[in-house]
């Protein structure tokens, strides 16, 4: 694995790509071990022993992949079927194909070692069941999932989810249940075709940009959060797609004692994220920052070199923006429409309707302390390509921060993005077990000096 991240990248257009995480960069220097705060939560609930459904008939399992299907009362056999072939083929594609790790055996808890999948009559989406398996050094976990017909093309994606969520529980199981789906439904980017419930996750937090993309609890935008390692894989992967996610989730994988109530979720994905930058608290800000910049440019708004094979979500993959103003409107002071959470975004445009002339912009952002916020200010060209970038100084624990702009020759607007780092203290960082989050207000001043 470790070879295939040296390979080089598929010719073609490619979003720029920044410093490769994880691997590629010499010599990793030697960490100090990741704070922790008896007083802050460490993870997710521990589940405790789940009943499985109960059917009354012997699963339909499959003779090329380790997977079994439960036909629930009032399931046509056609259906079941149907099931059986969708996690067949989504076995097949992400463990065989795309090389990831197996599924945990649960050691015949459904009647046999192979993945269980309960289908019930009942039109729900996919439930992943959660079962943490004694291990002697790091946590592993089993699981088995709950399914309602759907049809077809539901039946495939969820299936898809099971499988992903599986081979998640058996890398780190202690990584949020968010998380946990984000990263199955990034696997089902890369292997299936997109679906209506595709641009429904996209637009779920496309549509509400304050909200954080990352989070401990399972939520309506758990699968559009699949944003973060779609960015990740893009600007920061070298090797096969979905190989940067696995292996994040791999090195985060952790221990968590018997009978304890939470998961130990430290280190998790946030902090291996932080290590790959050398624990650069810059680095950090410009790198959720470059996230928010790059979701602006997603979809209808696609210009081709920030998330291009994202481009079919359009419309829906447009984020709200909270203002669009003019030039010729400044000065001009505006709030955030609604208080922002860790890792979520504001979005302000600004529409150059007029020249500048020998005048400069003034731009002054103020938030809500103790969080530190990142900002970027894209200059936007007539073709709605980015042009030029100007990342406002970071202030660690700052309250404010100021910029001057001259040179705007070419320049359509002006799509300035502030970012919340979030965090509890300078010790301790942003991390989604810390929810439910307090979210932040800011306001932005444009001025002609």
């Amino acid at each position: 694995m470790a070879l295939s991240l040296l390979a080089p990248a598929p010719a073609g257009s490619q979003p720029k790509r920044e410093r490769p995480f994880l691997f590629g960069g010499g010599q990793p220097a030697k960490k100090d071990p990741v704070q922790t705060d008896p007083w802050l939560p460490t993870g997710a609930l521990v589940p405790e022993s789940l009943a499985r459904p109960a059917t009354g008939e012997v699963p339909g399992c499959s003779f090329r992949a380790p997977v079994c299907v439960h036909r629930g009362p009032g399931v046509s056999p056609g259906a079941a079927r149907d099931t059986l072939e969708a996690l067949e083929s989504a076995y097949h594609s992400l463990v065989e194909v795309l090389r990831l790790p197996r599924p945990t055996s649960d050691r015949g808890a459904g009647g046999t070692d192979a993945l269980d999948l309960y289908l019930t009559a009942d039109p729900s989406r996919v439930q992943v069941g959660v079962e943490p398996v004694v291990s002697g050094q790091f946590d592993r976990a089993a699981g088995f999932c709950t399914l309602g017909d759907l049809g077809r093309e539901r039946t495939r994606r969820d299936a898809t989810l099971c499988v992903g969520e599986a081979i998640a529980l058996a890398l780190d199981p202690a990584e949020t249940p968010h998380l946990r789906r984000a990263y199955a439904t990034h696997l089902w980017g890369l292997v299936g075709a997109p679906t209506a419930a595709d641009l429904e996750a996209v637009d779920e937090v496309q549509a509400h940009p304050e909200r954080a993309l990352a989070t401990r609890e399972l939520g309506p935008g758990s699968e559009g959060a699949a944003l973060l390692f779609e960015y990740l894989d893009a600007r920061r992967g070298i090797a096969a797609p979905g190989t940067l996610a696995t292996l994040m989730l791999s090195v985060a994988v952790t221990k968590t004692e018997p009978r304890a109530v939470l998961w130990n979720n430290s280190p998790d994905v946030f902090d291996a994220l932080r290590r790959a930058l050398d624990e650069s608290p810059r680095d950090t800000a410009q790198l959720f920052a470059d996230l928010a910049v790059t979701r602006g440019f997603l979809g209808a708004r696609d210009d081709g070199e920030h998330l291009p094979a994202l481009e079919w979500t359009g419309s829906f993959g447009r984020p709200r923006f909270d203002w669009s103003i003019k030039l010729s409107s400044l000065p001009r002071r505006v709030a955030a429409l609604r208080p922002i959470d860790p890792l979520g975004a504001l979005y302000v445009w600004l529409e150059l309707d007029q020249s500048l002339g020998e005048k400069e912009l003034g731009f002054q952002a103020e938030w809500e302390s103790p969080v530190s916020f990142q900002w970027a200010i894209v200059s936007v060209g007539a073709e709605g390509e980015e042009i030029g970038r100007i990342y406002p100084p970071f202030v660690e624990r700052g309250r404010q921060v100021e910029q001057t702009l001259s040179d705007l020759k070419g320049a359509r607007g002006l799509l300035i993005v502030g970012t919340n780092l979030g965090g509890v203290s300078l010790s301790h960082p942003f991390d989604p077990d810390y929810a439910p989050f307090e979210p932040h207000g800011c306001t932005v001043y444009l001025t002609k000096l």
